[in-house]
């Protein structure tokens, strides 16, 4: 055995030698060998590990960059016949591509302002909620988070308005989940957004007013039904709020660009589209955008798909510029499962109806076609495999009614549970699939294994099955929420590690935790991950002529790790951080030496 660790040894360092010798990398494939020597360049990198992402080309040792974009990938004799304004020495650094987010939301963060309140049991926690209102008399809206979805959704029912009655009976209280995906209201909130037992839901069973059995809200209100009050009620109107939101959208960009993002997609802003768009244009103005932003409008409500085109007219007359574009439409086809809004093709456990997505095959198909039309792309929320099932079958359809081709790239966003047919059916029909792999990790005691079953459970989060299909996978952070932790999730190299080991970090962990999220053969490399994250991502918003791999003519996007990515250890992969940022040839963060 010892033998056999000294020859690996001996092999490694051989493939090193032979990277730093040039021997490995493709010799000059973008050179012009004629000219070469006459044109006079920005920035040469030399003597770097470069990782282009680029499938006819791999590996380079250097660069050159001319007016934003790569003039040259290759070797370091043939970077040597630039004339450079600046050369820069790596001495092995590893650099990457720039990094893509393809489904995020950082335009959210502290668009809403809630009154934290907690508690390890219900009494803890009402207690909490009735001293809050007691501390904050003045307030027309007690508009609070979180309350643990478990500790009341596993009850028959779930939450009941009659308990908050009895606690604050003549106040509008608004208590958000930890989730953010249901809400509970007392009767006085319910009346202030006009609901009563004739209102009509959304769409039952997944934007709903949930309702006992002689038709009355119960006060535990779903998805979509409560979403489609939050610009009315809880407008952004005081000013002080208005300046924090805009500076903590400046901050989580920051965020985004130290880490490498360069490009992102907005996956939408529940309502407050129109705000957080005026401040994006606004930073963009003020020199303060430090990356390329993709804006959508929202569908959360089926009422919303009829104008989701005109919308995105609309967003585009006000606010598009060339570094805030908007050519996607999101849809909510399901909810989650932990409030047993997510449409699955089994009914949950202990429940006998199945959740319909939110719209139909036809209806889909119908949107699809206009999108078509209108030359835009469709991005989908979709955890159960009865939602993903109406999308694919949808998109077929779409498919075989349009004369040509069909234009929409259709991503489908996080895909919790695929029925096993349809995942070959994700390349068949050229569906992006897009994952958050820090969901990836394992959690013990977790309510969607008890609403799922051990089975379904254990086949959750397929994305290595897909990859290996042909389909195209990104990845992304889908953070929003704000706070100590932010940095920490939309970090793409947490997503590299724990899609790569599928457990999560111990250092982070309130409790070790050493479990690997079945099934282990979801495991990514490490090589798929970074697609995900570049070549993949630009290819899902139509950038893949300009972004996504290190290559001539394409953008100068990349970045320079302080670790070596590919032998760093896993279980630290989390810590990466870039040392220098380029976009369009530009540092955008850090330094270069």
């Amino acid at each position: 055995m010892y033998s056999q660790l000294i020859n690996k040894l001996h092999v490694t360092a051989l493939v090193f030698a032979l990277i730093f010798s040039g021997t490995l990398f493709t010799q000059d494939v973008n050179a012009e060998n004629d000219d070469i020597d006459l044109i006079s360049v920005d920035l040469n990198i030399i003597n770097a590990q470069i990782y282009t992402a680029n499938p006819n080309q791999i590996w380079a040792q250097a660069v050159a960059i001319k007016d934003g974009k790569f003039v040259y990938v290759g070797d370091r004799e043939g970077a040597y016949k630039f004339n450079a304004k600046r050369t820069v020495n790596l001495n092995g650094k590893v650099v990457i591509p720039a990094l893509i987010d393809g489904h995020a939301h950082p335009g959210y963060v502290n668009v809403e302002q809630f009154g934290l309140v907690e508690g390890d049991t219900p009494a803890e926690l009402l207690d909490a909620v009735q001293k809050y209102a007691a501390a904050n008399p003045d307030k027309k809206w007690l508009r609070l988070c979180c309350w643990p979805t478990e500790m009341f959704v596993n009850s028959r029912g779930g939450p009941q308005k009659e308990i908050l009655d009895a606690i604050v009976p003549e106040r509008l209280l608004w208590f958000e989940s930890e989730t953010a995906h249901d809400y509970w209201l007392n009767s006085k909130a319910l009346a202030e957004i006009g609901v009563d037992k004739y209102t009509i839901d959304p769409k039952t069973g997944l934007a709903e007013y949930v309702r006992d059995k002689n038709g009355e809200p119960t006060g535990w209100v779903k998805e979509g039904a409560g979403v489609q009050h939050f610009a009315k009620h809880f407008a952004l109107r005081d000013k002080t709020h208005i300046q924090k939101h805009k500076e903590s959208v400046a901050q989580t960009l920051q965020v985004f660009s130290r880490h490498g993002v360069t490009a992102l997609f907005d996956a939408g802003n529940k309502g407050f589209g129109d705000h957080v768009y005026r401040v994006i244009a606004e930073l963009e103005k003020e020199g303060k955008l430090p990356l390329r932003y993709f804006g959508t409008y929202q569908i959360f409500t089926p009422q919303r798909a009829k104008k989701a085109i005109s919308e995105i007219r609309r967003y585009r007359r006000m606010y598009a510029s060339e570094m805030l574009k908007f050519n996607s439409v999101k849809i909510f086809m399901d909810g989650i499962t932990a409030n047993r809004s997510a449409a699955y093709m089994q009914a949950y456990r202990g429940k006998d109806t199945r959740v319909e997505p939110l719209l139909s095959t036809t209806e889909l198909t119908t949107l699809l076609i206009q999108l078509h039309q209108e030359r835009l792309d469709l991005m989908v929320h979709s955890i159960g495999d009865r939602s993903t099932k109406t999308v694919l079958d949808a998109v077929e359809a779409a498919q075989a009614t349009v004369v040509g081709k069909f234009y929409p790239r259709v991503t489908i966003a996080h895909l919790t549970l695929i029925d096993p047919p349809d995942l070959p059916r994700m390349k068949a029909l050229g569906v992006i699939a897009n994952f958050t792999p820090w969901w990836f990790g394992a959690y013990r005691n977790d309510v969607s294994e008890k609403l799922l079953g051990k089975q379904r459970y254990n086949s959750m989060y397929q994305a290595k099955t897909i990859f290996d299909t042909g389909a195209t996978v990104t990845f992304s952070s889908d953070e929003w929420w704000g706070g100590e932790m932010l940095a920490t999730y939309i970090s793409p190299y947490l997503g590299m590690q724990i899609g790569h080991t599928r457990q999560n970090p111990k250092s982070w962990l309130s409790q070790p935790n050493n479990d690997i999220r079945a099934p282990i053969k979801e495991r990514l490399s490490l090589q798929q991950l970074v697609k995900g994250y570049t070549a993949n991502g630009a290819y899902q918003l139509r950038l893949e002529q300009q972004l996504g791999s290190i290559e001539k003519g394409k953008a100068a996007d990349l970045l320079v790790l302080n670790k070596n990515l590919f032998t760093s250890d896993t279980a630290q992969l989390y810590k990466l951080q870039p040392v220098a940022v380029l976009m369009n040839g530009r540092i955008m963060q850090g330094s270069l030496p």
